[in-house]
């Protein structure tokens, strides 16, 4: 459905809109590629393929970064205005955020907050997706988190929102495999300098969110693992 929203909005206006809002893992200004610059590019390989028109696709598709580093649903609302809708978006793609914890916004908070965003951005755009933020590679932050994991899916269904929940996809991964970076030191959740970093996934890590949205927004059956060897190999447009 949504795949063929975007080949019609392509063929009618030239232009199909994403903006992606979120906090640290959605901006992931700090990795690259990164899930939204692969879920872009794997958009525009499926689309020129699609219209046989790489140009409609390439200069069509916009993807906006409208993540904000340390955010939470609380500041999400402040910048809704200026960071999403004016942006007059086709599609808005909302991860997270783990934030609310780790900054000490409650359960309770974090749901109505995250319920007051999507209900305004759903009002204003035509589909939106919200995904929760995947598992860190640390168990006692998750058993926290799952009480805000567990309380969000009351929420839905609501409005026109597709719900993906990709801690429950990523928990029979291995983790370690996505959690490899050295932190530069993180206070609110007690990660030391030099300190493996278990919040922020690295290339592979981000890899494997894009094949979970892109399989259940977009219908496409994306391999990250395959990606990622062919763009580590140097490859210009890597196969997926």
């Amino acid at each position: 459905m949504y795949l063929e929203k975007m080949t019609n909005a392509l063929k009618e206006n030239d232009s199909y809109r994403v903006v992606f809002l979120g906090d640290s893992i959605t901006s992931a200004e700090w990795v690259h590629p990164n899930w939204r610059e692969i879920v872009e590019y794997v958009l525009k390989e499926e689309m020129s393929a699609k219209l046989e028109d790489w140009k409609l696709s390439s200069w069509g598709i916009r993807c906006i970064n409208s993540g904000f580093d340390g955010s939470t649903t609380k500041d999400w609302l402040n910048l809704l205005d200026s960071g999403v809708l004016a942006y007059e978006p086709d599609m808005v793609i909302v991860m997270g955020t783990v934030n609310d914890m780790d900054l000490g916004i409650s359960v309770e908070e974090h749901v109505e907050n995250l319920k007051k965003v999507l209900d305004r951005v759903s009002s204003m755009v035509g589909d939106v997706v919200y995904c929760t933020d995947i598992p860190a590679d640390n168990t006692p932050h998750n058993v926290s988190f799952m009480k805000y994991i567990d309380a969000a899916k009351d929420i839905f269904p609501t409005g026109n929102v597709l719900y993906i929940n990709l801690f429950e996809e990523f928990r029979d991964l291995d983790l370690s495999r996505f959690f490899t970076f050295e932190s530069g030191g993180n206070e609110a959740v007690g990660i030391k300098p030099g300190q493996t970093d278990y919040i922020h996934p690295n290339q592979l890590g981000n890899a494997y969110i894009a094949r979970f949205i892109l399989a259940k927004v977009f219908g496409i059956n994306f391999d990250p693992e395959r990606y990622m060897k062919e763009n580590n190999s140097g490859k210009m447009f890597p196969s997926y």
